[in-house]
């Protein structure tokens, strides 16, 4: 009897150290402020953008590009300091770059529609509305019309130079229903001012309101915040969580990093945050 329990207390305490190996995970995204903790490091501390709703770190220019819900897309420096302005109608609610050719796209909340962006130009090139069937169904991606249409939140370039559209795009739907997507968008393939984005799967990631994405070229990793839960998951482009950490900010609805391993957050109540990444 003496055995028998002896050797199911040492396969009980076996097992639970082999859990703890298994599942061992920081809560805490690891980050430190440049100011004084829990306030300083806001980049945009007067409010110069309202509703910031989405942002990215643009690799030649050196600077962030930030939309807003009220159809503005700004050119600011990494800390905060204005560079241009720029209207475009729409509730704009993300944004992300093709490195290769510097081009901005943004996405229009509501009507599912991409804008190619030039920023030399500061111009609006072309666009490419995105067609909402999946798997059979015409309106996988609703549209919704009697209420608020909670669509399409976050958009990231993913480059592939093997692709012939030089990557893919994903994009976080913040509700009806939330998930995390595939497109393919005919950057190359079509000269047209118009041209279809079209689903090519939906990633297997049950997440609410994936309201900010952007992807790591180092990890080859998309990072995404929901909005809802103020969490940051770390998954790889076929869907699969690799890491999960409770997220600072409050309504976080754009994330980028920066080439010196700055994270700037953009809350759609107000501020940029900007945070040293200590991944």
């Amino acid at each position: 009897m003496k055995k028998t329990l002896l050797c199911f207390l040492f396969i009980t305490i076996l097992g639970t150290a082999c859990s703890n190996d298994n599942y061992s995970t920081t809560i805490r995204f690891p980050y430190k402020w440049l100011d004084e903790p829990g306030f300083g490091s806001d980049i945009d501390p007067e409010r110069r953008i309202i509703e910031p709703s989405g942002i990215c770190f643009h690799p030649s220019r050196k600077t962030l590009f930030v939309v807003s819900d009220e159809g503005m897309l700004f050119e600011i420096k990494t800390d905060g300091v204005p560079v241009s302005g720029i209207q475009i109608p729409g509730d704009l609610e993300g944004i992300t770059v093709d490195p290769q050719t510097g081009f901005l796209y943004v996405i229009i909340e509501g009507e599912d529609i991409i804008l190619e962006f030039d920023p030399v130009d500061q111009a609006v090139t072309r666009e490419f509305p995105i067609n909402r069937q999946w798997q059979g169904d015409p309106n996988y991606i609703q549209k919704q019309r009697e209420t608020y249409d909670q669509g399409v939140e976050s958009l990231v370039f993913v480059p592939d130079e093997d692709h012939p559209e030089g990557g893919t795009f994903y994009a976080g739907n913040q509700w009806d229903p939330p998930c995390v997507f595939e497109l393919y968008v005919p950057l190359n393939s079509s000269q047209e001012k118009t041209a279809e984005a079209k689903i090519l799967r939906v990633l297997p990631l049950e997440l609410d309101d994936p309201a900010a994405m952007y992807y790591d070229p180092d990890t080859k990793l998309l990072n995404v915040v929901s909005d809802a839960d103020n969490i940051l998951v770390e998954i790889t482009l076929e869907g699969k969580i690799v890491k999960e950490y409770a997220f600072l900010g409050d309504n976080q609805e754009g994330i980028t990093r920066d080439d010196q391993g700055f994270l700037y957050i953009a809350q759609d109540s107000g501020g940029i945050l900007r945070v040293k990444d200590l991944r």
